[in-house]
């Protein structure tokens, strides 16, 4: 039964409901570096609500490495949480904007599985990833790491260097966000071996499901690696990360796109944006959107797209029957990111793509982590 592993046994879950972050951190790299050395245990990332993260070097080949983030709750209490998580992460596995899980340890029937089963197992997941989460006790999942910090983050920089975004950077994670809350409406589900895929509303008339992050903040939205699709070959991808609190909602579409576009209104001012103090009248409806609009406090935005401020005061309208659908935003954020060149921005230098690429290359990708 034990012919599968490094150490030719299975080792017990070991406990750890009286144990302290450093403490759990001192076991989980003792785990790693004895159990299975081709994974390198390299430091503790952060505490979350139900769980705490670490991050991994996995060693593909003598050249190649990639780093992994391996999460687990932090209390036996919490277990209910991050088992949640796993299970929505499984649903949405396949989305390109939503952090893609790459292994867990979540099936009590695991400690007992015959060899039979094992290799069954791993013939349908990373050979040796899902393995290597064997003896720790709890809900265990390993996701992609994504490098490049979270919202949040970015804008505490901009704020530091007073630094607007470009319009065309402020379309491609609209976009992204936009896809995000596509993938919860219409979840892919796929299965482990199957690549990522751009998130798109069916044209069959299917419902949307009543899914709800319930979670949505600057610090939830990650920023992801350049390239893969085309339309992040400029700018990279926004994932959504942390679903220990989704749910199956009363709103569903309603309620994630009202948070990514407070996102975009907090990306662009740079601050917490109380949108429920500003309530005004806008083309003949009222919107939360007040910040930036000309009405408003648009004139601390000069080069902000007067088609984005159109584009938010919709998506941030008091009613919501005057807010667009998903597929409209999903349109326009589509056709925005595909048509709106440096050209659409005369005069505007910092659209250019040497300009953007400057840009992401100082405040995110040589940025501190």
């Amino acid at each position: 039964m034990g012919s599968n592993s490094p150490r030719g046994h299975r080792s017990a879950p070991s406990s750890y409901g009286n144990l302290s972050v450093d403490d759990i951190e001192a076991e989980l790299r003792t785990h790693f570096a004895v159990q299975w050395r081709r994974y390198t245990f390299e430091r503790f990332l952060g505490r979350g609500a139900f769980g705490i993260t670490f991050r991994l070097i996995e060693r593909l080949s003598a050249n190649k490495t990639r780093r992994l983030a391996v999460k687990r709750s932090l209390t036996p209490q919490r277990e209910a949480e991050l088992q949640n998580e796993i299970d929505w992460l499984k649903t949405l596995r396949g989305a390109e904007h939503i952090v893609r899980i790459l292994a867990t340890r979540d099936e009590p029937e695991s400690i007992a599985m015959t060899g039979r089963a094992r290799r069954r197992r791993t013939m349908n997941t990373r050979p040796g990833l899902e393995d290597s989460l064997e003896g720790l006790a709890g809900p265990v999942v390993v996701l992609e790491y994504l490098e490049n910090a979270d919202i949040a983050q970015l804008y505490m920089r901009l704020v530091q260097h007073d630094q607007l975004l470009p319009n065309r950077i402020l379309w491609s994670f609209f976009l992204c966000l936009i896809r995000a809350c596509v993938a919860l409406a219409y979840p892919p589900n796929l299965a482990e071996d199957e690549p990522n895929v751009l998130e798109t509303v069916p044209t069959d008339g299917t419902a949307p499901s009543k899914i709800e992050h319930a979670d949505l903040h600057a610090g939830n939205v990650m920023i992801g690696e350049i390239g893969g699709f085309e339309e992040h070959i400029l700018v990279p991808p926004l994932k959504f990360i942390d679903f220990g609190r989704t749910r199956e909602g009363f709103q569903g579409v309603s309620d994630n796109v009202w948070k990514i576009s407070r996102i975009m209104i907090n990306l662009i001012a740079r601050q917490q944006v109380r949108i429920s103090a500003w309530i005004t009248e806008y083309k003949g409806f009222e919107t939360r959107a007040t910040e930036i609009l000309h009405h408003g406090n648009g004139a601390r935005y000069p080069t902000l797209d007067d088609d984005m401020r159109d584009f938010l005061a919709r998506c941030l309208a008091d009613e919501e029957r005057d807010r667009p659908t998903l597929a409209d935003l999903l349109y326009t954020a589509e056709t925005a990111v595909r048509n709106k060149t440096a050209a659409a921005y005369p005069g505007q230098a910092g659209e250019t793509d040497q300009e953007i690429r400057r840009l992401l290359q100082r405040f995110i990708y040589d940025a501190d982590t």
